[in-house]
């Protein structure tokens, strides 16, 4: 005997639902609750239905109808939780979402979809490290689904922990090697971890797998940048701008590739128009790149200004109101945002603050002004005590009115004095900055600086150096400033000790990548400074770059006295 099959009206809701059929689901849960209107799948199906459309108060409500008719197994009583859960979350109820999606938790605990929607709960309580464990448990429930450690990935990059981040998504690749969006994920990690080629060959190969997106292009973008090939950097940009128009973080990548290649005017336009289009983050950072334009080409009263942006992108705290630069008897605390280059750089505009008021100073090179003879120390107070407001560093050219940068003088005064043909060196920068390749210099390059005869060099680089140069301390400020003290002649990259020799006057060939930063432009900030620039934007352009030294060398090396 046969018979017609008669599917499970709850079962088929929920399939119309899955595959979008929206109208079906509602239609047969609303014919269930018709004839059992206590019935609790309906009610969540419900409730899946209203969320699907943004009716998030209706899902909580009609989540609510499911729990209180009872009925429920612990696993389906689970999903109810979790739909609960995520709804109350997009209410802004982070708090009731967390409890009832740990009630799932409790309820399924091998359900993967329970711990990762706890996961985006926690973060959106500030909870992160929680969040991060939560989604890794739920991968491996899921037994590494590439939906849930791509999204695990991509909180690790967002906290700046690449080497998690590049675990997920080389787990993603291998998972699911011809997706493409794995591969532009595993490149943008490649790149945070300053792993260029690596970062390179995946970023090409999402490319190839249809994943030839803006965001990838970007990416890409950045990658070739940081390798120095500039032009072909460029043209991924534009082609990335292409893509998304609108997207004013392509545009600003854009910019600074032209700033690089020295087509400001162009880049002006650029930042312009991102400034008056967008808004927030992406809209400081274009007002920075136009404020180190205008710095780098002299143009110091709206510069300055335009510098201020930096604030927004560095979300710096403050314990204390912002300085206008008025005068007064109450102290003011000064700080410092970045590198000790910048702190150097900076401390000239020192002595004018001090006149205003008087300063108690919170940075990492503050024992140096105690070395500058323009200062009235007795404005300098104890680090600790009342203050009546705080300022950077960086921002005291902006606050002090000035229409320049502070003259070329030098401003610091070390315990030692220049020994003749002693040439301080210094190679690198920080391996953190993500364009370092182009700043510094591979060691064996300076091969051909050995050859001269008559100088005893000086290391001012960190670490090691090797035999021929003398190695000094440089674990303080000052061990520094009497190290660069003790060179008739400094050699260095664009770094704290190019500022340094500036600062305490010592002559300073730059060893400066071609486009540069705009400290070392249009106006000198300092005294007796020399540039030398390869021809292209290629690491590799710097060995005749260093074979021209080396013969500058030569020739300064016989006018100095014996």
């Amino acid at each position: 005997m046969t018979g017609h099959y008669k599917p499970d009206p709850t079962r088929f809701a929920f399939d119309c639902f899955a595959r979008g059929d929206l109208a079906s689901a509602e239609k047969s849960f609303r014919d269930i609750l018709a004839h059992d209107p206590a019935q609790p799948d309906a009610w969540h199906g419900m409730a899946c239905l209203a969320r699907a459309r943004g009716q998030n108060a209706t899902a909580i409500a009609m989540a609510g109808r499911a729990l209180q008719a009872g009925g429920l197994p612990a696993s389906r009583s689970a999903r109810v939780h979790i739909t609960l859960g995520l709804a109350l979350a997009a209410e802004g109820h982070f708090e009731p979402a967390r409890a009832a999606l740990s009630v799932a938790r409790t309820l399924q605990p091998a359900d993967p979809r329970a711990h990762a929607a706890s996961a985006e709960v926690f973060l959106l309580l500030g909870q992160r490290k929680a969040a991060c464990e939560t989604l890794e448990e739920a991968c491996a429930l899921a037994r590494d689904d590439v939906e849930y450690l791509t999204r695990l990935g991509e909180i690790y990059l967002q906290d700046g922990r690449p080497d998690k981040a590049l675990s997920c998504f080389d787990r993603v690749t291998k998972r699911a090697p011809r997706d493409g969006r794995g591969w532009a994920n595993l490149g943008a990690a490649f790149f945070e971890s300053r792993l260029l080629e690596s970062a390179l060959q995946a970023l090409e190969k999402a490319c190839e797998l249809r994943a030839r997106t803006g965001a990838t292009l970007n990416s890409l973008g950045l990658v070739q940048m940081a390798l120095g090939n500039l032009q072909e950097a460029r043209l991924t940009l534009e082609e990335a701008l292409g893509f998304a128009p609108e997207d004013a973080r392509i545009a600003n990548n854009l910019g600074t590739v032209l700033m690089e290649m020295g087509e400001e005017e162009t880049a002006k336009r650029l930042f312009s128009a991102i400034t008056d289009r967008t808004s927030g983050y992406e809209q400081a950072q274009a007002r920075f790149n136009h404020a180190t334009i205008l710095l780098g080409e002299g143009e110091f009263s709206e510069g300055w200004q335009e510098f201020e942006s930096r604030h927004r992108l560095l979300n710096t705290p403050q314990s204390s109101p912002a300085w206008d630069g008025s005068e007064g008897e109450l102290p003011i605390v000064v700080t410092a945002e970045q590198g000790l280059g910048d702190s150097i750089q900076f401390l000239r505009f020192l002595p004018l603050a001090a006149t205003r008021r008087p300063l108690r100073l919170h940075f990492p090179v503050a024992a140096l002004v105690s070395r500058m003879p323009t200062m009235d120390h007795a404005r300098i107070l104890e680090p600790e005590g009342p203050v009546a407001g705080e300022i950077s560093l960086l921002s005291l050219p902006f606050v002090l009115g000035l229409a320049g940068q502070g003259g070329t003088a030098p401003y610091l005064e070390a315990a030692s004095i220049a020994e003749p043909r002693v040439v301080g060196l210094c190679w690198a920068g920080n391996p953190s900055y993500r364009f370092d390749r182009r700043r510094s210099l591979n060691l064996e390059w300076l091969e051909p600086l050995q050859r001269v005869e008559g100088i005893r060099f000086v290391s001012l680089q960190q670490g090691n150096c090797p035999e021929w140069m003398e190695k000094v301390s440089l674990e303080t400020p000052e061990e520094l400033t009497d190290a660069v003290g003790r060179c008739s002649l400094v050699i260095s990259v664009d770094t704290a000790v190019a500022h340094m020799a500036g600062a305490v006057g010592r002559p300073l060939w730059l060893l400066n990548r071609r486009g540069g930063d705009w400290r070392w432009k249009t106006t000198p900030w300092y005294q007796n400074v020399r540039q030398f620039r390869p021809e292209g934007f290629l690491p590799e352009a710097w060995p005749p770059v260093v074979e021209q030294v080396a013969e500058n060398l030569r020739e300064w090396a016989q006018q100095q006295p014996s």
